[in-house]
């Protein structure tokens, strides 16, 4: 399985986690950053066949990751919901992995504060948490409409998004993109898209523990998708995670696209200060 790969072809590799819903196009509006810093940004594949359990759903993810990175130092970025799955196969693969890079970043729900200043959202993960049917009646309609009419389906989307965020769909060219975004998640059906919300809202707080990778995170201060309270409480409960990089204005879209730039000059520094084997 060849993952989707942008920026530099033959960067030091750092593994890609995108949102939900999201697919692999989201990570385009990072390439130019990584490029210019010699990073290959690869997007791990999450549509995977079968009806794959949350164990060995993680466990082929990190599989994956592990036989891209071929021995290479292991670097982990997710956005979104992908912060949870980035977190969550670190802490499958341990100490193989150096460092852990999330932006706009989901926190564990089983957590009350974690969802305080979270918009309407809520409403989707409480279904996928109490109403099984619902919710999946509620992704074919999300599938529908980015198959018909992928516009109305952002509108719908972006109706009460915090800061930045209701901007982005007044240019041209980021609006195409969130689009793209849409189509692609829902290209072969709602399985992808329902079996990673179905992670995100089991329990998963426990695993923390077990991730040992240095994580550096950053968050809008307006976001009322993933509330900037996830990003803090991950900063107060993983080992060795670096203080919020907070984002005035920013909210969760706009929070990705700020901080392109921060966060592969973040990776290059790190990259630049790991000891290689001559050393």
């Amino acid at each position: 399985m060849n993952p989707t790969a942008y920026g530099c072809p033959d960067g030091q590799p750092l593994f890609y986690f995108h949102g939900v819903p999201g697919a692999a196009v989201e990570a385009a509006m990072l390439h130019q950053a990584a490029l210019a810093h010699g990073i290959k940004l690869l997007v791990v594949e999450r549509n995977l066949p079968g009806e794959l359990g949350s164990a060995d759903y993680l466990q082929q993810l990190a599989q994956q990751i592990s036989d891209s990175a071929a021995g290479q130092p292991i670097r982990l970025l997710g956005f979104s919901i992908g912060a949870c799955l980035a977190l969550r196969v670190a802490a499958l693969l341990g100490e193989r992995v150096t460092e852990v890079y999330l932006l706009s970043a989901a926190a564990p729900l089983q957590i009350p504060s974690n969802s305080i200043g979270m918009g309407v959202g809520r409403y989707t993960f409480l279904w996928a948490q109490h109403y099984p049917r619902l919710f999946r009646a509620f992704a074919w309609y999300q599938a529908l409409l980015a198959k018909i009419s992928p516009g109305l389906l952002l509108k719908l989307l972006f109706n009460g998004a915090g800061g930045k965020d209701p901007e982005l769909l007044h240019q041209a060219d980021t609006r195409a993109w969130l689009a793209d975004i849409q189509r692609a998640c829902f290209k072969h059906g709602i399985s992808s898209y329902a079996r990673d919300v179905n992670l995100y809202v089991e329990p998963w707080a426990a695993e923390l523990e077990n991730v040992t990778a240095a994580v550096s995170l950053w968050h809008g201060e307006a976001d009322n998708w993933a509330p900037i309270a996830m990003s803090i409480y991950l900063q107060e409960h993983l080992r060795t995670a670096s203080v919020v990089s907070r984002g005035p204005e920013q909210a969760h879209y706009s929070c990705l696209l700020a901080n392109a730039e921060a966060v592969m000059v973040t990776v290059q520094l790190n990259i630049s200060a790991t000891p290689t084997a001559e050393s």
